[in-house]
């Protein structure tokens, strides 16, 4: 049977045990799929229930400007000339 461990009402790890053994380490039995979304590491748990993890956003990258590339070529070519 699949077990989930529960840390902080979040699953972090699952496993296929006997019943026996799931006792003795504190884990759950869980859906593994809850409608078409298989229910996995990150899952929350309320005791109860099990809910999707928040989205998570892709981190939002700045290119540099034309003038930090030209600030950091300068130095870049300084410490060039200075190389025997």
């Amino acid at each position: 049977m699949n077990y989930a461990k529960i840390e902080n009402g979040v699953i972090t790890n699952m496993i296929v045990a006997d019943a026996d053994f799931a006792a003795e380490h504190g884990l759950i039995t869980f859906p593994t799929y809850i409608g078409d979304k298989a229910v996995g590491i990150g899952w929350k748990y309320d005791g109860a229930n099990f809910t999707e993890p928040d989205p998570v956003s892709a981190p939002v990258v700045v290119a540099p400007t034309k003038e930090q590339l030209m600030v950091e070529l300068a130095a870049l070519t300084a410490k060039i000339q200075t190389l025997p």
